[in-house]
């Protein structure tokens, strides 16, 4: 009889994403500051000559204890017959030795290499130096002194845990300059490591205090959104990381510091998305709101390239990963309309996260917008046209002072601390909500949509008419927003 086959019932697999489909996935780009010192070493360094240093520390052995069995200077080499034959084979070629009777002898020129007085034979050049070497204070490593902007000067600066070493910096650089002086030579000149080699470390003095920046990338995975870990690739390649394993624990602490825990209120931030987008979101779309875990299963799937029939796409990660920095160019570009008149300012909504914004793509993003989207102006005031707003709750962080031209702050705001909003009038708008997905508490995932659908902003615009006045500006200022959203509202639905 036939056996019949019978279908195999698979449990279903209940977690974000089939694992099968998993990849990385990028929530966030940071700049942080590392804290570096500058240091003035004196030392020497021998340029190579005729001989190699092996020999010269075999005549200066030689100089002490003359007559040494050839066993006993393999031995204290920790060679064999074989490289111990190499060295004394150079030193009897240059009349530096003579072998007699299994043992090894100084010559007359071996002797005369010894000034009066001195223990080191003068057989190549050794020449005195003074270098202005930067080290970063954390790992002890060369960094060099970067132009650093007025944004960057304001970042944030990687915790230094170990506050003694910092204080011992002085003691602790002569090793530290032993251990890298091949990349810190080659770095200034390349061929300098085929001859020069470093003798002496005399004296190190402190100099000034720098900074540089270290680039932090944010990466968890699509089965796990909201536990993230810091990849550095962009800082630095793998092995020269290393050499600097106390700046990626740093790196490492800064990247915890990022996670939060869910909130009541998300389900009504979420909803801000349903109003603003409702038919490009009506397949998520439940009685309760939005089915938050099926659209994240969507946006992590969709490519996400934007075209002219495709005005609204979803967004994944932080507005500054390249792949979102890029979308939101595209979303300009398609925004903007030949028979508008250019927008008059730019609005960002801050979200209330964690070291929101520090990094150098903020500021480039902005530039960005106002060469591209914004009108020109050359009046310098708060109600020109041509202006960047960031809206803050609470206190501004001094990074956000930097970047916006305007910085509104509210101690009473309305808006949803997860929401973040940015709005080009008439040209685009770019929100997501900032929470974890899939865990009550870790690294938010922003997910939300960027559009230049005309109804998506005019809602946009809508409720930032709603909420402009809570965030202190000038009454000037408000007027102005109103009169331009409101114009912008008016148009085509």
């Amino acid at each position: 009889m036939k056996t019949i086959k019978r279908p195999t019932l698979g449990i279903r697999n209940k977690g974000l994403i089939d694992p099968d489909n998993d990849r990385p996935l990028e929530l966030g780009v940071y700049d942080v500051l590392l804290p570096c010192r500058k240091f003035s070493i004196s030392h020497k360094v021998a340029e190579v000559g005729r001989v190699s240093l092996t020999t010269e520390f075999l005549v200066r052995l030689l100089k002490s204890i003359d007559g040494m069995k050839e066993d006993d200077v393999a031995s204290f080499f920790g060679y064999d017959l074989r490289e111990i034959s190499f060295v004394l084979s150079e030193a009897e070629t240059n009349d530096f030795v003579n072998r007699k009777d299994g043992r090894i002898y100084l010559t007359a020129v071996g002797q005369g290499l010894f000034k009066p007085g001195s223990e080191y034979p003068e057989i190549f050049e050794v020449d005195s130096r003074q270098e202005m070497v930067g080290f970063d204070l954390i790992a002890l490593a060369p960094e060099e002194r970067p132009y650093l902007s007025a944004f960057e000067r304001r970042l944030p600066e990687l915790h230094l845990v170990d506050a003694e070493k910092v204080s011992a910096a002085t003691r602790l650089i002569p090793s530290a300059f032993r251990k890298f002086y091949w990349e810190i030579v080659s770095r200034r000149d390349p061929t300098a490591t085929l001859k020069r080699s470093l003798y002496s470390i005399d004296d190190v003095v402190a100099k000034d205090r720098f900074s540089s920046t270290v680039r932090i990338s944010v990466q968890s995975t699509g089965l796990r959104p909201s536990v993230a870990e810091p990849v550095m690739s962009d800082w630095r390649p793998e092995h020269e990381q290393e050499d600097r394993t106390k700046i990626i624990e740093a790196a490492s602490r800064f990247v915890d510091e990022l996670k939060v825990h869910s909130r009541p209120d998300d389900g009504e931030t979420y909803q801000i998305l349903l109003d603003l987008a409702p038919n490009f979101l009506k397949e998520f779309t439940r009685r309760d709101g939005l089915a938050v875990e099926r659209y994240y299963r969507d946006a992590f799937s969709r490519a996400g390239d934007i075209r002219s029939d495709r005005p609204t796409t979803p967004l994944l990660g932080s507005l500054f990963t390249r792949e979102n920095s890029r979308r939101l160019s595209e979303v300009a570009k398609y925004g903007i309309r030949s028979d508008m008149k250019p927008a008059e300012l730019c609005i960002w909504f801050v979200p209330q996260v964690p070291h929101w914004g520090v990094t150098k793509a903020l500021p480039e993003i902005l530039k960005h917008l106002k060469a591209n989207t914004l009108s020109a102006s050359d009046v310098d005031d708060e109600c020109s046209s041509n202006r960047t707003i960031g809206m803050v709750a609470g206190w501004a962080p001094k990074h956000i002072e930097a970047a916006f031209d305007i910085v509104g702050t509210s101690h009473a705001s309305r808006v949803s601390p997860s929401l973040e909003m940015l709005l080009v009038p008439n040209v685009l708008v770019a929100v997501t909500v900032n929470t974890p997905i899939g865990s009550i508490s870790g690294h938010p995932v922003p997910i939300g949509l960027v559009s230049f659908d005309v109804q998506v902003i005019s809602r946009a615009q809508r409720f930032i008419l709603e909420n402009i006045e809570y965030y202190g500006l000038s009454k000037d200022l408000i007027d102005e927003i109103r009169s331009v959203l409101l114009i912008e509202s008016a148009g085509p639905q």
